[in-house]
């Protein structure tokens, strides 16, 4: 699976591959029986392919969802990145695709700010870097920029689901004031992985138990 996917569809019978304009279907090509592909989104008797692209969900199709044990791999790639802390500049960036956006030193720290996603929301993602060295990194969701407040309620109850599905019930929790709701902290391998909503805004981090 990559990010995104959501399933597989198998072409049993030759079926047509359509553009959507709006709401009308252009046909593209037809697909032969036996032809596997990766499936992103639904709409109504539809099935998408990516880039706009649909077939319908009909008998000529079989539609797989993955199972969770692989859905939750996913998930954990797309939260961790393949990166681990300590490691140089220069290794972070082989590893990352997402777009950069700028570099910046605060308080010593060099920080790296990327646009991409964490589980289907859009999100800057900091990397922060202290002599040379990756100390922390997190994604950052702006209060008032993007999202409405919420919204940002919304994509904080979601993350913390989806934070408890892959790491467990097990975490702390400590009062965030102003009636915001509570930052969660979760532990894994060493790390620290914590979840905050506050004037700032919302914040996934990643840190080491150190």
């Amino acid at each position: 699976m990559v990010q995104g996917q959501i399933g597989k569809l198998t072409v049993l019978k030759d079926t047509e591959l359509y553009k959507l304009q709006g709401e009308k279907k252009v046909y593209i090509k037809t697909l032969k029986a036996g032809g596997v592909y990766r499936i992103y989104t639904f709409k109504p008797g539809m099935l998408g392919l990516g880039g706009g692209y649909y077939v319908d969900r009909d008998a000529r199709v079989k539609y797989e969802t993955p199972s969770k044990a692989k859905l939750n791999q996913v998930k954990m790639e797309q939260l961790f990145r393949g990166v681990k802390l300590g490691m140089s500049t220069s290794q972070v960036k082989k590893l990352e695709t997402a777009k950069f956006i700028l570099q910046e030193n605060i308080d010593g720290v060099q920080a790296w700010v990327y646009s991409t996603s964490l589980f289907g929301y859009h999100t800057l993602l900091v990397y922060g870097f202290e002599n040379g060295k990756l100390a922390f990194y997190g994604y950052s969701f702006d209060a008032g920029k993007e999202y409405t407040n919420d919204q940002l309620t919304a994509i904080y109850n979601n993350l913390k689901q989806q934070l408890i599905t892959l790491f467990g019930n097990q975490y702390e929790q400590s009062d965030s004031g102003q009636g915001y709701p509570p930052a969660l902290v979760f532990h894994k391998d060493g790390l620290v992985i914590a979840l905050s909503y506050d004037a700032d805004g919302l914040a996934v981090t990643v840190t080491s138990e150190q």
